[in-house]
């Protein structure tokens, strides 16, 4: 559907900025779903209605486009939704900073999904702590850039790369060999190719072709052996926690599964490890790093993911935007 034209409005002023059809808009877009922004915001659905038509009689542009019954944002309404979103959580966290009550606003996450499974919790229980941050997650497949609508940063699974986001490095990738302790005392006595064979092998999917980290893997160590067909997962989660209570031999992160080896569910059988050439990296516009949602997070994980003997230093002031920031 094409956005219907509209007479240009005149410039907006403090005076007139219609609040209320902000409230209502972002609401929606949010949502995307008039019905729910109306049951969060307490009104009738036809109020939203009304407010979203006065709105885009004020900006003088379309702000939704019906497609059946889904929505989706224009282009003037995502860029309305990246500024108004990030002005409320402002005035949100400054209403509530009076009242002695920082509660630091909202922040929309996206995040690998192994990340978020295995690395996630105890980083955003740290953010919530004694703020009142509120916090949404996403965990798309693969993400390469942020949407404004969408999310305010993410964690991405990626090489590195020139972006005109901000990629702050988190860790690069090593890959190593990981199965249960079990199958751990086997591989050093009889060898990693029979067990291949008999064990099974478990691969994980990525960009690269099912059989990438195996192939990564034994190119780097020196390795030839055959590679069977074995099993297939989406996501390194699923082949690790297959890989505990099942068996087989995947050849993974071992940062991924460090909780796993900790508490004995896993081990590595090879002390040999290989760069997959991946890394994992926050990911955030220039322009949100004003917001304080967004500074918390991001120096929690700086100070996460701070280099070997840099523990409790991973912040700006430390230097480490100047090492990790920009990645080309």
């Amino acid at each position: 559907m094409t956005p219907t034209a509209m007479p240009q409005p005149d410039q907006i002023d403090r005076r007139r900025l219609p609040l209320n059809s902000l409230r209502a808009f972002e609401a929606a877009a949010r949502q995307m779903s008039f019905t729910r922004a109306a049951e969060g915001l307490g009104v009738t659905q036809s109020a939203i209605s009304r407010h979203v038509l006065n709105l885009e009689e004020v900006v003088g542009a379309q702000l939704f486009e019906r497609r059946g019954s889904a929505l989706a944002l224009t282009k003037a309404g995502a860029d309305l939704l990246a500024a108004v979103t990030p002005g409320f959580d402002r005035l949100q966290g400054g209403l509530n900073a009076i009242c002695g009550l920082d509660r630091g606003g909202t922040l929309r996450l996206a995040l690998p999904p192994s990340f978020a499974v295995r690395i996630a919790a105890p980083i955003l229980e740290a953010c919530r702590s004694g703020t009142g941050l509120a916090i949404e997650i996403d965990t798309p497949y693969e993400l390469e850039s942020l949407d404004h609508s969408v999310h305010d940063a993410a964690v991405v699974f990626s090489r590195p790369r020139v972006t005109d986001q901000v990629m702050d490095l988190l860790w690069m990738e090593e890959l190593t060999v990981l199965c249960r302790p079990d199958l751990a005392a086997r591989v050093a006595s009889e060898g990693l190719e029979r067990l291949l064979a008999e064990a099974g092998i478990l691969h994980i999917r990525n960009e690269g072709g099912r059989h990438t980290a195996w192939s990564e893997f034994l190119r780097a160590t020196g390795l030839s052996l055959p590679l069977p067909q074995g099993l297939v997962f989406d996501t390194a989660h699923m082949a690790l926690d297959f890989a505990a209570r099942e068996g087989g031999l995947v050849v993974a992160d071992r940062r991924l599964a460090a909780r796993d080896i900790a508490e004995g569910r896993l081990a590595a059988p090879m002390p040999r490890s290989a760069p997959s050439g991946f890394g994992y990296f926050m990911l955030f516009r220039p322009d949100d790093l004003q917001r304080e949602a967004v500074q918390l997070f991001r120096s929690r994980l700086a100070r996460e993911f701070a280099p070997v003997g840099t523990a409790g230093q991973g912040t700006a002031e430390s230097g480490w935007d100047e090492r990790h920031e920009g990645v080309a």
